[in-house]
């Protein structure tokens, strides 16, 4: 019984922190927006779009589903890929392939993965400063992992050395998988 109070009780301090940091920002528009067919469920700043385009990673042919919102230059995405088919067993790769992209889109150095516990599994995160293509000082920050057959990408990216650590926190914050 004490236990169940205990995580009751660290579930409303969480979300009450939360909403302060929220609460904080106000040129951001946050919304909580399920995505079942995808299984998680992400806080997004403004409505988001979703896509799925076909990329070229490794020499596979890899549907990349991404939703995403663009927020005063930053941009806040989850993406997807379904470790399926030719694509099963090629989660370290395609990640690795996915990392490389990211940090190319702000001409990064190559990045470096380090390992941490996120949603109650391992997870991998990456934090990269770079350059924009108008010499403008750029950020990226992403967690990748693999669960049920897919591999998530959680990524914000824009300009300046780093995100403002509440915006950081609302984001990765207001994700969760769905179901578990």
């Amino acid at each position: 019984m004490n236990s169940i109070l205990a995580q009751s009780r660290a579930v409303f301090i969480a979300l009450f922190a939360m909403w302060a940091l929220v609460a904080c920002s106000p040129q951001f528009n946050w919304r909580t927006v399920p995505n079942a067919d995808l299984g998680y469920m992400a806080t997004f700043p403004d409505k988001p779009a979703q896509v799925t385009r076909t990329m070229d990673l490794i020499g596979l042919q890899v549907p990349l589903t991404l939703q995403a919102a663009q927020v005063q230059g930053m941009y806040f995405a989850v993406g997807t890929v379904p470790l399926q088919g030719n694509l099963e067993g090629q989660g370290i790769a395609l990640r690795d392939a996915l990392a490389l992209a990211v940090a190319n889109n702000i001409a990064a150095e190559k990045p470096e993965l380090v390992s941490i516990q996120w949603l109650g599994k391992p997870v991998q995160e990456m934090s990269l400063s770079g350059k924009l293509p108008d010499g403008s000082v750029a950020f990226a920050h992403a967690r990748f992992f693999e669960h049920q057959g897919t591999l998530y990408e959680v990524l914000l990216m824009g300009p300046g050395q780093r995100p403002a650590p509440e915006v950081l926190t609302s984001w990765l914050g207001g994700f969760s998988l769905l179901g578990m």
